[in-house]
């Protein structure tokens, strides 16, 4: 019985899918503060998260300036994934991904023509290390790497048509991910910080002879408690405002730089979080773009919502 966690992880190694996207379709699996696997687990706990995301595209812009070019009228993806942790000791834990696109949709300007791409993305199977941990201090440090594969080499057919990369749900790359976590805690103030970097690393050409570029994302996460003295109506709420930015680096294809690829986003993302009874954990969250430069000419990012459901279960303490 000791072994079954590193059996289901194996397992999990080969049937889970983590979320990745097309260059202009942006990321849909940001991490959701309040309910986001971010430290390590205690040991022999396991925490499962399951999340929603629907993200709207539309109207294009060649560096940061809109243009009235049309030829994808407007885009969106409906995405959901899921999250498996396990705590394998008081500072290793291990974590799976698993993603499936509901629809990948691009509705093109001159013509009545419609693209839909659906089914599971890429996986990954990582571990984090716990760093530094002060609990009087309230400070934390953790980093963790990830290996990514593709669910699927072949790129999506419908009706005998190979669709473009922008709507296939997989990126059909190998890499690795590596990220890390910071947290301090205010107590006294029920407030939180916390600061999260990742590094998406893509090393080959799918088999449409793409390549992805690099992708740096970095978040600052601020929480804070929600409570009134005079009330416990909104003791188990905490109100998150959440700060990031995006950088993606210019696609390949066959080898050429493609112009039309790269850029740098700014978002602010504010959420709520509600606890049940410290085993359950709500969260909706609103992705609200506030600068964006693409290299080239580009879909644009309108607006994202999010939801999910993260619970704690086995030897919580």
């Amino acid at each position: 019985m000791k072994k079954l966690p590193l059996i289901v992880f194996c397992l999990l190694f080969f049937l889970t899918s983590e979320e990745s996207t097309a260059q202009c379709f942006g990321s849909p699996g940001n991490p959701i503060a309040g309910s986001a696997n971010l430290g390590v687990l205690y040991k022999k706990s396991w925490r499962a998260i399951l999340f929603y995301k629907h993200a709207d595209l539309e109207g294009y812009r060649r560096g940061d300036v809109k243009t009235p070019y049309q030829y994808v009228r407007n885009a969106n993806y409906n995405f959901t994934g899921f999250n498996l942790g396990y705590g394998l000791t008081e500072k290793i834990s291990l974590d799976a991904d698993m993603g499936y696109y509901i629809n990948k949709t691009q509705h093109y300007a001159k013509a009545d023509f419609t693209l839909n791409g659906y089914g599971l993305s890429n996986g990954s199977l990582g571990v984090k290390y716990n760093f530094y941990l002060d609990n009087v201090k309230k400070l934390e440090y953790t980093a963790g790497i990830s290996a990514k594969y593709p669910f699927s080499l072949e790129p999506m057919v419908n009706d005998g048509v190979r669709l473009p990369i922008d709507v296939q749900p997989s990126t059909g790359n190998f890499g690795l991910i590596a990220q890390s976590f910071f947290v301090k805690q205010f107590p006294e103030k029920s407030v939180r910080f916390i600061l999260i970097n990742r590094y998406e690393k893509n090393f080959n050409e799918n088999r449409q002879g793409y390549a992805f570029g690099d992708g740096l994302y970095s978040s600052v996460f601020i929480s804070k408690h929600l409570w009134l003295s005079w009330t416990s109506l909104f003791k188990d709420f905490t109100a998150i405002i959440q700060l990031r930015h995006e950088y993606k680096g210019r696609n390949k294809n066959y080898g050429q730089t493609v112009v039309n690829s790269g850029s740098q986003l700014f978002y602010v993302s504010p959420q709520l979080n509600y606890n049940l009874n410290k085993i359950w954990n709500f969260s909706i969250i609103a992705d609200i773009p506030c600068y964006q430069y693409y290299n080239g000419l580009q879909l644009s990012n309108k607006f994202a919502f999010s939801v999910s459901i993260a619970k704690d279960f086995g030897f919580v303490h």
